[in-house]
């Protein structure tokens, strides 16, 4: 057998879908391999764009068709069907069997565990039932459910029920892939909440009976928070009587956004002390304010189609990194999302999966639920706000709410609220949702006569695709500092828009020190000569808390290199710099943490690769090895002392100062166990009565060697817990040493508890060794043939998982011709498997393309 050559969809094609749907009625009759789906659809010819009547459908048996209650025969293939339909007002009737139980690729309806659930984005819904799965179809829903369970649930408000049935009615259009049904044994962590204008809303969170009844208080909190903060920064309110949130341990994703009733990964909000770390609540915290605030931008106002993803993504990111950083340290968010996009993205910008943020085109629009259309799409509304100011940014969300509620909207229908609004021209702004790769900006300054002037360059690299790169507009912000230290010039916003131009700034008596790009003003890669000294001068002085933590993790990374390729001692610049920071007590915990944070060994070799030299990943390793050491030893008189004053008394807290605290405590940890050989962390780990100094502690002894005794009684202790065994098995590959890491990794699917259908545990071991950068990139090749044989076991599964997964071969050119053969190998093995899926043969066949 070949695998069939899949379909290339562009946008330049777009054309609406012949008919209206006014309005749905769904009647399911729940049985594990035999679920029979009855719809019901008011159909009406679409005057302006006449077309065939093709309805979506995938995996499904049609018992009858009906239009007009009259009996019909359509015309059925692979992917959809299609009929004769008369040229007026009809309805639509069809009757479908569908086997939840035997879909492994967790899209359409599917059972987890025995509870009934589904994932219809972006294009599951066909799997459901005959229907135009597409984004700028919208329609009224009604659903009943039948079955023999406790809870029936779907979107909108509870219209009636009994015993073995429920209705619900949404009464607002809305697309398929925002369709949901939950069934199953569950009880609710109950809530309400008052609108602004008065309305009582029910809030629920859903869960099995058990322990995880315990979990759901946080959440509910969260959730309260994010309508909360919509109200009183967007103005938007929630508009159904009830909101639902049900927790899945089977889900391909975090979490997702389904009108009123979200479905949500395990781990993406339950939470405790006990099970739970700090970065768990915080991320939980975002996720629930993320799929919340959809509602308003993606549900009330969703995309036109695929290619416009971002629009929902990338603003709704936005808003719950404002969110995050209104909940806690924007500092520190800000640094956060900044390291993110400049590792992963910048990353993906570089490589064969580079795209725009708004494609061009795609095979499987899975495959474009990445960092460069979530993270960048929310850079690029930050720009937009950053441009136009607070108050226009204010202006154009609420024309865009008012002008496009109940649309599917496009890039220019946004761009266009903001020209309205504003009066300028966004054309070249555009380009950014068009044009792959990321933008670098050459730096050069002269000071003449009391006048700095900073001359910027702008220019892309090429893109598979896209050769030729226009001029962008960026917003470049800038400030200078005096050789003394004192700011002479607060922060200054340039807009950069042709390819090169000059800006000056006049009055001052000596050359000063630029502050480049603060707050990270544009995802750009700056290109400036500068020395160590410069970079400790800014990581002392620049007001900037961005540049501050830039200049530092600089520092760092100039350091490594010469410790990696030329064997050289650590600066005493960079160590003396960390020590002065550990030492300001005036200085927020959480920023002194993370400027505590080294490169990672991706980063490291991505530098490496940039100046044209071939990155040996146990040299990469063994040189952050020894710069910790270094730091620990270097640091000793303070490192006890900090870990002394950021403990925190009485009873577990998630809140951000109690979070920084433990999180520079932990620091400090890492540092005193290089040197005690484990006495404090193994102290640490006894005494912990939270998930946060527990696993710390317990990372800490792994990464000396130690920790024997203690990874077990974790593992005896928690195994009952599915979530805290995600965590077990992902931090034993990850500490592991580079040696161990493909064996231990191996080791761990044979476990018991190993399940590959579940995305969580495939990932918590997969994803460990693909981020084990010495280990995975072992020069045996023993972790890409791993990686590349579970692969294809995978995708027969779960298609979408395995195609996400299988970036973890992104960088592949980067290293030496033997690294590289390996791969290829596998990659082409890969390709060549009967029967792969269209998701996987996808990224594998965009890695492997000629770069050229």
């Amino acid at each position: 057998m070949t695998n069939a050559a899949p379909q290339t969809i562009y946008l330049k094609d777009y054309r609406p879908f012949g008919y209206h749907i006014d309005a749905v009625h769904l009647t399911f009759k729940l049985a594990p391999t035999a679920t029979r789906v009855i719809a019901r659809m008011q159909v009406r010819p679409n005057a302006d764009y006449p077309g065939a009547f093709f309805l979506h459908g995938q995996e499904l048996t049609l018992i009858w068709a009906k239009i007009d209650g009259v009996p019909v025969t359509p015309d059925v293939t692979a992917e959809g069907l299609t009929c004769d339909a008369p040229d007026a007002p009809f309805v639509w009737e069809a009757e479908v069997e569908i086997s939840p139980d035997t879909n492994t690729a967790l899209e359409g309806l599917y059972t987890s565990n025995g509870m009934y659930c589904t994932q219809c984005e972006a294009e599951g819904f066909r799997k459901i039932t005959y229907y135009p799965d597409r984004p700028d179809v919208m329609s009224v829903f009604t659903v009943r459910i039948e079955g023999d369970f406790p809870v029936l649930l779907s979107n909108g408000n509870p219209v009636g029920q009994d015993e073995g049935w429920a209705e619900w009615h949404d009464p607002w259009p809305k697309p398929a892939y925002l369709f949901a049904l939950v069934a199953g044994d569950l009880v609710n962590h109950p809530g309400t909440f008052t609108t602004k204008s008065g309305k009582d809303v029910e809030l629920n969170i859903w869960v099995r009976p058990g322990p995880d009844e315990a979990k759901c208080a946080f959440g509910m909190e969260a959730l309260k928070r994010s309508m909360t903060w919509d109200e009183n920064v967007y103005g938007r309110e929630y508009d159904l009587d009830i909101f639902n949130i049900v927790a899945v341990d089977d889900f391909n994703m975090g979490a997702m956004e389904n009108k009123g009733l979200n479905v949500f990964n395990s781990s993406c909000v339950l939470a405790s002390p006990e099970t739970s770390t700090d970065a768990n609540f915080e991320r939980i915290d975002a996720i629930i304010a993320h799929e919340y605030f959809h509602n308003w931008t993606g549900n009330r106002i969703t995309c036109r189609d695929w290619f416009q993803l971002c629009l929902k993504e990338g603003l709704t990111v936005f808003r719950d990194q404002q969110y995050t950083g209104d909940q806690g340290s924007h500092a520190v968010k800000r640094i956060e999302d900044a390291s993110l996009m400049r590792s992963a993205q910048f990353q993906e910008d570089a490589g064969p999966l580079a795209h725009p943020v708004r494609p061009a085109s795609f095979v499987e629009i899975n495959n474009f639920y990445t960092i460069t259309v979530y993270e960048k799409g929310a850079e690029l509304i930050g720009m937009l706000k950053r441009l136009v100011g607070d108050a226009a940014y204010a202006q154009a969300l609420d024309l865009y709410f008012e002008r496009h509620d109940g649309d599917a909207a496009t890039i220019e229908d946004w761009l266009a609220v903001f020209e309205d609004v504003t009066g300028r021209d966004l054309g070249q702004f555009k380009r950014w949702y068009e044009q792959a790769g990321t933008p670098r900006v050459a730096v050069s300054d002269d000071f003449t006569n009391g006048t700095y002037s900073l001359t910027l360059r702008q220019h892309t690299r090429p893109t598979p695709g896209q050769p030729d790169k226009a001029p962008l507009v960026i917003p470049f912000a800038v400030g200078l500092i005096a050789p003394s230290g004192a700011e002479v010039v607060p922060t200054q916003l340039l807009e950069l828009t042709e390819e090169e131009q000059t800006f000056t700034f006049g009055g001052l008596s000596e050359k000063p020190v630029p502050s480049l790009l603060r707050d990270f003003s544009a995802p750009v890669i700056l290109e400036r000569d500068t020395t160590n000294a410069e970079r400790a001068f800014l990581m002392a002085n620049d007001t900037d808390p961005y540049n501050r933590w830039q200049a530092g993790d600089a520092l760092a990374s100039a350091v490594l290199m010469d410790m990696i390729t030329e064997d050289a001692a650590p600066d005493a610049a960079y160590l003396d710099g960390l020590a002065a920071i550990l030492r300001d007590d005036s200085l927020d915990p959480a920023f002194r943490a993370v400027m505590l944070d080294l490169p990672s060994e991706d980063e490291l070799a991505r530098d490496i690769a940039e100046t044209g030299g071939v990155p040996d990943p146990m040299a990469i390793y063994h040189g952050l090895e020894a710069l910790r050491v270094a730091r620990a030893q270097h640091l000793q008189d303070i490192s006890p002392r900090i870990y002394a004053d950021m403990q925190v008394a009485g009873p577990y807290s998630p809140d951000a100062k109690s979070a920084g605290k433990r999180r520079l405590a932990n620091s400090a940890l890492s540092m005193i166990t290089r040197l005690d050989g484990g006495v404090a962390a193994a102290r640490q780990f006894e005494a912990a009565d939270n998930m946060t100094n527990k696993i710390s502690a317990l990372a800490q002894l792994m990464n000396i060697g130690k920790g024997e005794a203690q990874s077990a009684a974790f593992r005896a202790d928690w195994k009952a817990d599915r979530l805290v065994t995600d965590k077990w098995f992902g931090l034993t590959v990850a500490r592991a040493a580079p040696e161990d890491a493909v064996g231990t990794a191996a080791r761990l699917t044979d476990e018991p508890d190993f399940d590959m259908g579940n995305p969580n545990r495939f990932r918590s071991v997969f994803g460990a060794l693909a981020n084990h950068h010495a280990g995975f990139h072992d020069a045996s090749g023993a972790g890409y043939r791993l990686m590349g044989d579970w692969l294809g076991k995978l995708d027969a599964k779960n298609p979408q998982a395995a195609a996400r997964m299988s970036t973890a071969f992104e960088t592949w050119r980067r290293y030496d011709p033997d690294r590289q053969a390996i791969v290829r190998e596998v990659l082409e093995a890969l390709a060549g498997q009967d029967g792969l899926s269209r998701d996987t043969s996808e990224m594998v066949g965009r890695m492997l393309a000629d770069p050229a």
